[in-house]
């Protein structure tokens, strides 16, 4: 026993386009890992971590996986960091009953029934598209939206889920744009919005800035709202630039908290700093999904008294109430492995940080509550 090693997986990329934010998810599970393992680890054994470039593609991820449901001593994923790459890859851990955490993806089809050891952390672009939606249409007074999509799996269901939200309430969307993956050049976009629009909606995450600056260089004032894939200091703030601030300015949801919100969040964000430099998108997610992860291995091999399987890991996940330090309620999963503690935040940007000014119900929304202005409903 004393050779064998817990090891707990990270699929994420780790070169490409979304390097900086599968690095920063790898570096907080490996933080979780070393403190527990200076804590004392488990008796008898350690903790590793198991980190795999998947490239962000679905074909390199589903050789991961393989890979991760083929070593024994693996009992717990976190990850992936892409939807398509999630989506491909959860018939292998269904299959092998690993149990995996997704700290960021947010597509709907990533949890629900036949899926007993998938567990999502973060909400579901079903609700985070409804909450924005809710928020513009009540507190901004938006009525007439453009809606901009980066051809991709989260993309395209982003952009779905606030069209279908925003109308539900009455808005009208003038114009749906799809563009390609790693286009830059966006002043046709911009040219051939209709005229009236009130705002341009953007799902996706690399192609926000560039949208963005193109939108304030023709001269247009009009709000850009995106989804999280634009919270994200590396990818879209630092190349949006001035642009961010100019005009009505900009409104980007998160499925967290700004930290100093919840206890915790601000000592880890300095361990974390130390050890890496500053946060610029999810770690605080993916370090609370490994704490958990690591707690029910833990509470599973006490009750095992000896290292657990990995229907054991499963059943002691499924079982967790945490109190961790994304989220103010302990996670508590629903029937479908969804976080019922996750929560929406809506950012704008103030001199060269994303500013938090509202948080919004889990389930659809409904309930708006504006921290800065005091505007509840």
């Amino acid at each position: 026993m004393g050779r064998f090693v817990i090891r707990i997986a990270v699929g994420t990329p780790l070169s490409g386009s979304s390097a900086a934010l599968g690095a920063e998810m790898k570096q907080a599970v490996e933080l979780a890992v070393e403190e527990r393992n200076s804590a004392g680890g488990f008796a008898g054994t350690s903790l590793g971590v198991e980190a795999v470039d998947d490239e962000g593609r679905v074909d390199r991820g589903e050789a991961v996986a393989q890979a991760f449901c083929a070593n024994p001593e693996v009992l717990g994923l976190i990850g992936h960091y892409n939807s398509d790459v999630m989506l491909a890859t959860m018939p292998l851990y269904r299959a092998s009953g690993l149990a995996a955490i997704m700290p960021i993806v947010s597509n709907p089809a990533a949890t629900g029934p036949g899926l007993p050891n998938v567990f999502r952390f973060t909400n579901r672009d079903d609700q985070t598209g409804a909450a924005i939606a809710e928020y513009l249409f009540r507190k901004r007074g938006k009525r007439r939206a453009v809606i901009a999509e980066t051809a991709t799996t989260y993309g395209s269901s982003m952009a779905e889920a606030f069209s279908r939200a925003f109308m539900r309430r009455g808005g009208k969307v003038l114009a749906h744009h799809v563009v390609r993956p790693g286009e830059q050049a966006f002043a046709e976009l911009i040219r051939a919005c209709p005229a009236g629009f009130d705002l341009l909606f953007y799902g996706g995450s690399f192609e926000g800035a560039p949208i963005l600056r193109a939108l304030r260089a023709a001269g247009c004032d009009q709000l850009f709202a995106a989804g999280d894939g634009c919270w994200d200091v590396v990818n879209f703030l630092q190349p949006a630039e001035k642009a961010a601030t100019q005009g009505e300015g900009v409104l980007i949801l998160s499925a967290t908290p700004e930290l100093g919100r919840v206890p915790g969040a601000l000592e880890f964000a300095k361990r974390y700093t130390r050890r890496y430099g500053p946060i610029g998108n999810y770690a605080v997610n993916a370090y609370d999904s490994a704490c958990l992860l690591i707690d029910a291995i833990d509470r599973a091999a006490a009750t095992a008294g000896a290292i657990p399987n990995r229907h054991d890991v499963v059943a002691a996940v499924r079982a967790a109430q945490f109190r961790g330090i994304a989220y103010r309620d302990p996670v508590v999963w629903d029937e479908r492995g969804e976080n019922l503690a996750a929560v929406t935040a809506l950012y704008d940007i103030e001199g060269d940080h994303f500013r938090q000014i509202a948080e919004l119900a889990n389930a659809a929304g409904t309930d708006v509550r504006g921290e800065n202005a005091n505007n509840a409903a």
